[in-house]
């Protein structure tokens, strides 16, 4: 026993040397990657000298050992006293190794140093303590509560401040409707706190980035600036995001609690909308990405008293999920709630079929969207058997007064959203007499200043918007405009029109798909006639005001349609619209919103179709429709390979390209991927689109494949 315990204490003088060591130099430390490793085993170790000091300072309270003569004893104090000094050693290594600052770090590691020190005095004075009983029990009362407050500290730093108390204080939330809430107040900074806050508070500045307010998120960190806003796919935050879950400079750490999916896009949202901090979210445009986003996500976490009641029972989950897919989505509105929200999509593919087909959830649909599809009024008869409707999107859709004046049916309607359409004031009237309305939205129609002034007086409790008025005050970015066109593929010509609703407002466009200025580039006064293939970028100018954002759109003019479309190679099953026609039917995927069925993805293997006509045609060009979006690893094809012929088996090579690689800071964008050759008589066509097989080293290290998502062919 004597020789164990010499050894011991030659190791734990010369560990407690070490310690020492590491505190008085560490500013001027760099650590081997073998000592790394024993830095990161500190979160397993810690357990050990904690449970061994507080039995050892039991004893001293218990009727035992009261002349200190027991050598087992001793031998327990002396492994106590040894095992805190190698976790303080660790957990030094550690923060030298991360890279984190902050109070409450600073707080744990000297509580951990401090614990070592009253371990090696507990141990190698005891005989001398142990006289003295008072003294040693205060001592042990001392050093206990310097474990409990290191492990407090310790807690803060692994899993968030005030982690123990989270759920009582969750419970106190106020929950935020989407119309009072407070963009980063009350959207943005909440997934910080829970989700960032661990590594970016005050209490551990890992990287020298605070999240806790907006100064610290502006002010960024080591790596530089955290977004650049309008630019999400170069900003450094969404790079970080989405790193493989083992990436070292992923955020969050595969360690800590992950980020969904949906605040995912709600971050992409935010940062591409400006990443504006202090506007209310309702202040943006209605059909702002972030806006439609962030309702939804305050909605869906919404519960409580303040939520609606509702006395219809819940519908059957199976007939919810029979009725959902790429063009329609059905969901609650709220955790345990039996009311339903039904989104629309697809301007090509709706039809009011798709509306009736929703009527066996009559009772339980309360919000419906069917902004800028072509709804008519005979579409009406649908909507008005909706019996318990709240909520009603028509934006931009063909709707006239006829149809709006069926909607006065719908007794239980609270919003109703008409920019775009041709609702007259006659119209509107009926509606504005329903007993629940409470808003209507009526931008960008002929019901002018004074008809609204009137519905003001006469409906005093019903908010009409019909744009923004500027009372003066502080400069602040205008809304961009609105493309009133439907983008996709066009037949022979189309007239452009540009909108926005604010007067006084000056619109400059491009039509090559660059970005416009307010010096330069042209004025929008008219519609543009349009017989070729174009991508519009338009922006909003106005004197006082900051520029908006751009808005974007890309227009196609059809060719030769194919008799038939075999999808040749299989794409991923998260990305395979619900019919092969996806691919001719006019419709372009939006480059945000990868997963609305608009786009096949592939990773990996190729892309590849073939396009069957039923007579010879002659053809000279094949265009494919991709998309790039570096933050979702989304490249451009390595190569697109067009081959034609008879039929399947006896294809030529008719012509390839090579389209540009993605650079680092890239947009994101629509690609329009033009193959051209000699005109040749075919009844088959092949197209073939490889993806990026290795990605950049600036991507990812460890380069992964890239996907190529293919949205749209066009033959000429």
């Amino acid at each position: 026993m004597q020789k164990v315990k010499k050894t011991g204490n030659g190791i734990l003088f010369g560990c407690m040397v070490f310690l020492l060591f590491l505190v008085t130099f560490e500013g001027f430390m760099q650590i081997p990657s073998w000592l790394a490793v024993a830095g990161r085993m500190h979160p397993m170790f810690l357990h050990f000298p904690i449970v061994l000091l507080l039995i050892s300072f039991f004893t001293v309270w218990a009727p035992v050992n009261k002349n200190g003569d027991n050598e087992w004893l001793d031998l327990l104090r002396l492994v106590a006293a040894l095992s805190a000094v190698v976790t303080a050693i660790m957990g030094m290594l550690l923060s030298l190794e991360d890279g984190r600052s902050g109070q409450t770090l600073e707080l744990h590691k000297w509580g951990g140093v401090l614990i070592a020190i009253l371990g090696f005095l507990f141990y190698s004075y005891y005989p001398l303590l142990v006289k003295k009983t008072a003294l040693t029990r205060s001592f042990t009362i001392v050093a206990a509560l310097a474990i409990i407050a290191t492990g407090h500290w310790g807690a803060d730093l692994t899993h968030g401040k005030d982690y123990v108390l989270e759920p009582i204080k969750k419970n106190q939330q106020r929950l935020v409707a989407p119309e009072e809430a407070v963009i980063f107040a009350d959207i943005i900074q909440p997934v910080f706190e829970r989700k960032c806050i661990s590594c970016h508070g005050e209490s551990s500045k890992k990287g020298d980035l605070l999240l806790e307010d907006v100064k610290g998120m502006l002010a960024g960190g080591k790596s530089g600036p955290l977004f650049i806003p309008g630019q999400p796919d170069t900003s450094l935050m969404i790079q970080r995001i989405h790193l493989p879950v083992n990436d070292k400079k992923r955020m969050p750490p595969a360690s800590k609690p992950q980020l969904t999916e949906t605040e995912i896009d709600l971050l992409y949202a935010w940062v591409k909308a400006g990443a504006v901090t202090d506007a209310k979210l309702f202040s943006l445009p209605e059909q702002d990405s972030f806006r439609v986003v962030a309702t939804s996500y305050l909605q869906a976490g919404s519960s409580g008293p303040a939520a609606p009641v509702y006395a219809f029972e819940a519908a059957d989950e199976k007939k919810v999920m029979a009725l959902n897919n790429n063009y329609r989505v059905i969901a609650p509105l709220g955790k345990n709630s039996p009311a339903l929200a039904a989104n629309f999509y697809g301007r090509t593919v709706f039809s009011g079929k798709a509306l009736e087909e929703i009527l066996p959830l009559k009772k339980q649909i309360v919000d419906l969207n069917l902004s800028r599809l072509p709804v008519k009024d005979e579409d009406v008869k649908y909507i008005q058997q909706l019996e318990n409707l709240r909520k009603l999107n028509l934006n931009y859709t063909d709707i006239t007064s006829k149809g709006v004046e069926q909607l006065a049916r719908l007794q239980f309607l609270e919003e109703l959203t008409l920019s775009g359409t041709g609702v007259t004031a006659a119209a509107l009237e009926k509606v504005l007499s329903l007993p629940s309305i409470a808003s209507v939205y009526v931008w960008d129609t002929k019901i002018d200043s004074n008809q609204l002034q009137s519905f003001r007086t006469k409906f005093p409790n019903v908010y009409v918007e019909s744009g923004f008025v500027d009372k003066g005050g502080e400069m602040i970015a205008l809304s961009p405009p609105v493309i009133k066109n439907p983008a996709g593929v066009f037949d022979h010509k189309i007239d452009l029109e540009l909108k926005h609703p604010f007067k006084g407002v000056e619109i400059r466009y491009t039509l090559d798909g660059t970005d416009p200025d307010s010096v330069n580039s042209p004025v929008y006064t008219a519609p543009i006639s349009v017989d070729k293939n174009i991508t519009v970028v338009a922006r909003a100018f106005k004197p006082g005001w900051y520029g908006s954002s751009t808005v974007r759109a890309s227009f196609i003019r059809r060719g030769i349609s194919p008799d038939s479309v075999i999808i040749a190679t299989s794409p991923n099953e998260r990305f395979t619209p619900p019919a092969v026609t996806a691919l001719t039917d006019g419709e372009l995927g939006s480059f945000d919103n990868v997963g609305n069925g608009d786009w096949f993805g592939y990773r990996q293997n190729e892309a590849a179709y073939y396009l069957l006509f039923n007579e010879e045609v002659k053809v000279e060009s094949v265009l494919l429709i991709a998309a790039k979006n570096l933050g979702r690893h989304i490249f451009p094809p390595t190569s697109v390979e067009i081959w034609g012929g008879d039929d399947k088996d006896h294809l030529k090579l008719l012509g390839k390209i090579s389209p540009q690689p993605a650079s680092k800071g890239e947009f994101s964008k629509l690609l329009e991927l033009k193959v051209e050759f000699p005109a040749t008589t075919v009844k088959c066509i092949k197209a073939v689109a490889r993806p990026v097989m290795a990605l950049p080293d600036w991507v990812d290290p460890k380069r992964p494949p890239g996907w190529v998502f293919i949205s749209e062919a066009i033959v000429n």
